[in-house]
């Protein structure tokens, strides 16, 4: 018995001084990969509060979630006297985890706004709410339980051309855990039924959450939380049948939406995603700020390469890869929200000077995110049309309205 557990005990200790040797060295390389998201009931998943650290895997930034779970400052719940607030919601290219936060479109944005004419005598603050992988629909439950507390004066909608429009199908999306609407007799329905899924049940668990709190606090835990990760993404995009006959575009993205939908499914997704942005306008106008949207470019569109952007649309049989700019500038029309195109605009300039708004060093350049200068470029259009024609803030409706 005495040699059983000498044998157990020098396992135990070998062990110890493996994992405290792979900390060291990990620590040592600069490996960091925080689990930024966890469980939500209400949004499917969640930015975690007060975690931080380097986000490496594209482009290279310091990351720290605030106490309320923004990838932003801290902002007092109550507004204060004399500060004219915008509230963002979106998704990862608000989330911006891609570059420092200073260099992330809606703090330029403020900036701008405070160097103009927008609102005289006035603090612009500008709070973010956009969070990776969020769909039109978790938007608009980010509004009301969220950003609505901030009480804004201004909501702007980040829409992500390459897959906001799938995000919100439950027949394309492969991500099933997250919140949905779905067309009923008189409008859209909310399908919450991902609680009661597997999946999130055991997200959810007391051991999953001691899991990702010990990996705030240890690189090998956040190493074993990356190959999860990837393995089971790969699993996910082995067994994911093709959503619709389009060229193949980056990993999460489709090249579907630059042009016009091609079956029923692609038309329904446009269908619930127009009904959300409604719901979004509405509710915003309602509650006295008026809402602007503006669609982020997809890569291939300001690609400066004029041939690739020419081949992509032969392939679509479009003549150009504004579609989405198109379709959202009716809607806007249509139900009396303001509408900034970005694409045409840095298309031309990124012909012009040659210059790539998307991508990074470490993944390459003219795919993923905005890089420094799309999100730059994009404050820049986005404050040049706030400043030129500031949006005048309907009346609210009174509380409980």
């Amino acid at each position: 018995m005495r040699r059983v557990l000498l044998a157990l005990l020098l396992i135990v200790f070998s062990t110890l001084v493996g994992l405290a040797m792979a900390e060291a060295v990990l620590r040592i390389g600069g490996f960091q990969a925080p689990i930024w998201f966890g469980p939500d009931r209400e949004l499917g998943g969640a930015l975690r509060p007060k975690v931080s650290g380097w986000h490496t895997s594209e482009g290279h930034a310091w990351v720290a979630i605030n106490s309320a779970g923004q990838r932003d400052w801290e902002h007092a719940i109550e507004k204060p006297p004399n500060v004219y607030r915008i509230a963002v919601i979106g998704d990862s290219y608000a989330e911006a985890m891609q570059v420092d936060i200073k260099d992330a479109f809606w703090h330029v944005l403020e900036e701008k706004l405070s160097q103009c004419s927008f609102r005289p005598g006035m603090k612009i603050e500008v709070v973010n709410f956009g969070e990776s992988g969020y769909s039109t629909a978790q938007e608009y439950l980010v509004l009301k339980s969220k950003a609505a507390r901030y009480r804004p004066d201004m909501v702007l909608l980040e829409f992500t051309n390459g897959n906001d429009v799938r995000n919100n199908s439950k027949a394309l999306e492969p991500e099933k855990d997250r919140p949905f609407f779905i067309e009923g007799p008189s409008g859209l329905i909310l399908d919450n039924s991902f609680r009661d899924t597997e999946t999130f049940r055991q997200r959810s668990s007391a051991m999953l959450e001691f899991y990702r709190e010990l990996a705030d606090h240890s690189r090998v835990m956040q190493l074993v939380h990356v190959a999860r990760n990837a393995l089971s993404q790969w699993r996910e995009t082995s067994s994911a049948a093709p959503a619709a006959a389009a060229p193949a575009a980056e990993p999460g993205l489709d090249y579907a939406t630059l042009a016009p939908p091609r079956t029923h499914a692609w038309e329904d997704a446009w269908t619930v995603t127009e009904a959300l942005i409604n719901r979004i306008s509405h509710y915003a106008s309602a509650h006295g700020a008026p809402l602007v949207i503006v669609p982020v470019t997809a890569a291939i569109q300001v690609d400066p390469d004029r041939h690739a952007r020419e081949e992509l649309q032969r392939s679509l049989g479009v003549s150009d890869l504004f579609y989405i700019e198109h379709r959202l500038q009716l809607l806007a029309q249509s139900n009396g929200a303001r509408f900034i195109p970005l694409a045409n605009e840095m298309q031309k300039r990124a012909e012009a000077e040659h210059i790539y708004f998307h991508g990074f060093k470490n993944v390459g350049m003219g795919k993923g995110h905005w890089n420094e200068n799309g999100h730059r470029a994009a404050a820049e259009i986005i404050a040049r049309d706030l400043c030129t024609r500031p949006p005048a803030n309907p009346a609210a409706v009174p509380s409980g309205s």
